[in-house]
């Protein structure tokens, strides 16, 4: 059965086995987040408070559901982050997926210098105490299950305990820029 032409991933698909051995050059940094650009993603602010009630947000757009029984989901964040040690297993946080009007916010909590600073009236308490961004499109309390090193990243998966949805469109990320999403 014909399958259709071959994937160009680097090889040629007439390619004798000496030619196979020519390898393709390295993968680049660029290269990869060049190509990883290509896939738009969510845009989402996660919180926590430190044991000494600071608050620790951040954008994100690394944010994947993951299972639905039981309700997890994962996101990740640099393994040189000061951060990695308030996401420890057990402890809440929230993720806030944002509205498209929210983007100066996703700008002010991707900066490393302005994160840790609440913008007065965006955020709001859960009874939980934890910090949510208020009119996101979604809002989820979790708690985190568990932490895994993967490459130059940590693996965050939390367990969902509440949620809230509303209407409206929704902030993303696509080559490099942040989009709106609209409903077809």
């Amino acid at each position: 059965m014909d399958t259709g032409p071959a994937l160009g991933l680097g090889t040629q698909p007439s390619a004798t086995p000496s030619e196979a051995a020519v390898l393709d050059p390295p993968l680049s940094a660029a290269a990869l987040r060049h190509a990883f650009g290509q896939y738009p993603t969510g845009v989402a602010i996660v919180a926590a408070r430190s044991d000494d009630d600071a608050l620790f947000a951040m954008t994100i757009n690394s944010f994947a559901s993951l299972s639905l029984d039981p309700p997890l989901v994962l996101w990740s964040l640099s393994n040189r982050s000061p951060d990695v040690a308030v996401y420890r297993t057990g402890m809440p946080f929230s993720i806030s997926i944002l509205a498209a009007r929210q983007l100066a916010l996703a700008r002010h909590f991707a900066d490393g210098k302005r994160r840790r600073v609440p913008v007065p009236g965006t955020m709001m308490a859960h009874a939980s105490g934890v910090p949510l961004v208020r009119d996101a499109v979604a809002q989820l309390v979790c708690t985190v299950e568990q932490t895994l090193p993967a490459g130059d990243h940590v693996l965050v998966i939390g367990q969902v305990v509440q949620l809230d949805t509303a209407p409206g469109d929704t902030l993303a990320f696509h080559r490099g820029r942040y989009a709106r999403v609209t409903a077809a």
